[in-house]
């Protein structure tokens, strides 16, 4: 776990290793990939959600278990981001899933009463055994899930017949990383009449995300033995916020002689005049101040996916395997969950 999260983490952050080049280059290029790895994020949210049960039943059914996850921003959304990198290559390890995005959850669930219904919570933070590792690696890093759902019975498994399940839920879903990274400072150019610099000195890569996801499901599974096969269709809605840029010093080129002048650190009183020519001249600066910036991105397009798997199940200990499909972005993931149910 604590590898797999380094690795997916460290993927992000080489992502923010931006060249030199424009201001307004790099917020459409940021922008371009932090829309889809916010759409990307409202189904990443569902992690623990889908059981490999279409319902575990009534009382007095009730099952603990972990599942840990990975989904992947697609291919082609990392394309205007990379070309601002060296030579705009994306690195091969990359070129055929996308960026890969870390899950993980405890997830519950307790049979209704009466009715063929099912609830679950689920929780995660990041442990600090994780959070320690990933520190030992110069990242700083912050991880929270928390979630909860409903799937009520729709037919009942029998001889001939699977479970299916219509599933509702909420899920919230934080994190953040700040990572040293050793690059050179970076320059950016803007035009407001005049061509004019500014400067992240001894930048650190700055990312944050926040989801806020409604998931509904319709899910079929038949117990075959000792495997349980089961397929679904997910769908999300909700808003998820993806921002990204430098901690840094900031420099900013005070004569006004533009392109080539030597830039000065700037104190807040300044920034407040740089900030408002930057407005003036059409960009994004929200979140820009004299100790860096971010440029931000929102998505709350609906995600439909598709999700299949398979579980094995002995006596009162399972392991499910789950893969998932966006058919519209063909972005791909998958989980693994063991789990103790009764």
């Amino acid at each position: 776990m604590k590898r797999f999260i380094l690795i997916a983490m460290i993927a992000l952050a080489a992502a923010g290793a931006w060249a030199q080049g424009t201001l307004g280059e790099f917020q459409t290029g940021f922008q371009t990939f932090a829309v889809d790895m916010a759409a990307t994020l409202s189904y990443n949210a569902t992690v623990g959600n889908n059981w490999s049960d279409a319902y575990i039943g009534k009382l007095p059914h009730f099952g603990v278990g972990l599942a840990l996850g990975v989904t992947a921003v697609p291919v082609d959304s990392l394309k205007p981001l990379f070309a601002e990198i060296g030579d705009g290559s994306i690195p091969d390890v990359l070129k055929k899933t996308g960026m890969p995005i870390p899950a993980a959850a405890l997830s519950a669930k307790i049979g209704g009463i009466i009715l063929p219904f099912d609830i679950g919570i689920k929780a995660m933070i990041l442990p600090p055994e994780a959070t320690e590792a990933l520190s030992a690696q110069g990242i700083a890093a912050d991880y929270k899930l928390f979630g909860g759902n409903i799937r009520i019975g729709l037919v009942k498994e029998g001889l001939l017949f699977p479970d299916v399940s219509f599933g509702a839920g909420y899920n919230r879903l934080t994190g953040s990383m700040l990572f040293s990274l050793d690059v050179p400072d970076q320059t950016f150019y803007y035009n407001d009449g005049t061509e004019r610099s500014i400067v992240a000195g001894d930048p650190d890569i700055n990312m944050n995300w926040t989801t806020d996801s409604y998931d509904f499901t319709l899910q079929v599974s038949k117990k075959l033995l000792f495997l349980r096969p089961f397929a679904g269709l997910g769908y999300s809605i909700g808003k998820s916020k993806v921002e990204g840029g430098f901690q840094a010093t900031m420099l900013y080129d005070a004569d006004g002689s533009g392109v080539g002048s030597t830039p000065v650190a700037m104190t807040p009183e300044e920034w407040n005049t740089i900030k408002q020519q930057l407005i003036s001249a059409g960009y994004d600066v929200s979140a820009l101040s004299a100790d860096g910036f971010l440029v931000s991105a929102e998505n709350n397009d609906p995600v439909l996916r598709v999700y299949g798997g398979l579980s094995l199940d002995l006596l009162i200990l399972s392991l499910d395997l789950q893969g998932v499909i966006v058919p519209k972005t063909k972005s791909l993931g998958a989980s693994a969950m063991i789990r103790v149910q009764l």
